[in-house]
C-alpha cells in the first residue's frame, strides 16, 4: 500500500530513504541482536542505518546472510 501524499523516492530500491527527510541512509553498525535476558541471539542481527542529511537513525532486526550468500555476493 502506497501513501499518495508522499513523494516517491528517487533512490535505488536497495537503499533506504530516511523516514524524516527522504535522503539516503547508510549502514553505521551491524551487531548480534540482544535478547530480553541480555544474551546475544545466534540467528538475528541488528543493522543500524543513519541518514546522511539529518542524522536520524533506524535499526532493523534481520536474519544474517548465510555463508553461501556472502560468497556469491563477493564473486559478483
Amino acid at each position: 500500500m502506497h501513501d499518495k501524499d508522499v513523494a516517491p523516492s528517487r533512490l535505488p530500491s536497495f537503499l533506504l530513504p530516511c523516514p524524516h527527510c527522504g535522503h539516503r541512509m547508510e549502514i553505521t553498525a551491524v551487531a548480534p541482536t540482544r535478547l530480553a535476558n541480555g544474551a546475544e541471539s545466534n540467528d538475528l542481527e541488528d543493522v543500524t542505518h543513519a541518514c546522511v542529511q539529518c542524522g536520524a537513525t533506524l535499526t532493523r532486526t534481520k536474519r544474517p546472510f548465510s555463508d553461501d550468500a556472502r560468497e556469491i555476493a563477493r564473486r559478483l
